[in-house]
C-alpha cells in the first residue's frame, strides 16, 4: 500500500476517534494534526480542507456499505433467507463502523450537505430493499401481510438502535445478535395459516433447535445476573 494512502488512512482514524470523543463541531484540523503527529500544513497534502476529510471519513464508509448492500441481496433464495441476510448485513455495519453510526445519527446536521445526502440516499436504498423482501415474502406465502412500511421501520429501528448499546466486550457477538434479530423479525412475519400464534409453531425443525437454544441461553445469562445482583456482586 503507498505511503500516502496508509498516512491518509491514519489520519482517517485518527479523526473518527476525536469526532467520537468530543464532537465533530468541536474537532479542528490542528487537532487531528496532533493526534497523528504530523504539521497542519501536511495534512493539507492529503485533504483540501476540513470538509474533503469529513468526506473521506464518512462518504467512503457509506459507499462501501451501500456495494455491500447490493451484493448481500442480489443473493438468491427464499424471501426469509433474504430478510435473514439483510438484518445480518445491516448489524455487521453497524458493529465493524459502531463510531461512524453513531456520529452519523447522532450529528447529521453537522455533516456536509453532500455527505447528508449520501447517508439519507444509503437508509433510502436499505429501506427499498426491505420493501421488496418483505413484498416477495407476502406474495409467495411465507410472511404475513401487514403494514409494510411500519414493518420496515421497525426491522431498521431495531438494527440501527445498536449505535446507543453495542459494545463489543459485551456478552454477544453481531452473529449473535444478528441471529436474535432474525428470529423475532421471521416469526412475527411468518404465515400462520390458521394456526395458534402464541409460539414459533412456524419455523423449521431447525430453526425451532436454534430459537429455543438462544432462548435458553439468554435466559440463563438473566439468571446469572439475578442470582448476582441478589448475591451483591456485580455480574460478569
Amino acid at each position: 500500500m503507498p505511503r500516502s494512502t496508509i498516512m491518509q488512512d491514519e489520519l482517517t482514524r485518527a479523526a473518527t476517534r476525536l469526532f467520537q470523543a468530543r464532537g465533530i463541531r468541536a474537532v479542528s484540523l490542528q487537532d487531528i494534526a496532533e493526534e497523528v503527529g504530523v504539521t497542519k500544513a501536511a495534512l493539507y497534502h492529503y485533504f483540501a480542507n476540513r470538509d474533503d476529510l469529513l468526506r473521506h471519513v464518512f462518504g467512503d464508509w457509506i459507499k462501501r456499505d451501500i456495494a455491500k448492500l447490493d451484493a448481500v441481496t442480489s443473493i438468491p433464495g427464499t424471501a426469509r433467507e433474504k430478510l435473514h441476510g439483510y438484518v445480518r448485513h445491516h448489524v455487521e455495519c453497524l458493529t465493524e463502523s459502531i463510531e461512524l453510526y453513531s456520529l452519523s445519527f447522532s450529528s447529521e446536521a453537522e455533516l456536509p450537505a453532500e455527505v447528508r445526502a449520501e447517508f439519507r440516499r444509503f437508509k433510502r436504498e436499505s429501506d427499498l430493499v426491505v420493501r421488496g423482501i418483505i413484498r416477495e415474502g407476502v406474495q409467495n406465502g411465507e410472511f404475513v401481510d401487514g403494514d409494510e412500511r411500519s414493518t420496515v421501520f421497525a426491522i431498521d429501528g431495531m438494527c440501527n438502535w445498536l449505535w446507543k448499546w453495542y459494545k463489543a466486550s459485551g456478552p454477544m457477538t453481531p452473529d449473535q445478535i444478528a441471529d436474535q434479530f432474525s428470529d423475532l423479525v421471521l416469526y412475527g412475519l411468518a404465515a400462520r395459516n390458521g394456526r395458534p400464534t402464541g409460539g414459533p409453531a412456524d419455523l423449521s425443525r431447525a430453526e425451532m433447535l436454534r430459537y429455543h437454544a438462544r432462548a435458553i441461553r439468554f435466559h440463563s445469562e438473566k439468571l446469572e445476573e439475578l442470582t448476582a445482583e441478589s448475591d451483591g456482586v456485580s455480574a460478569p
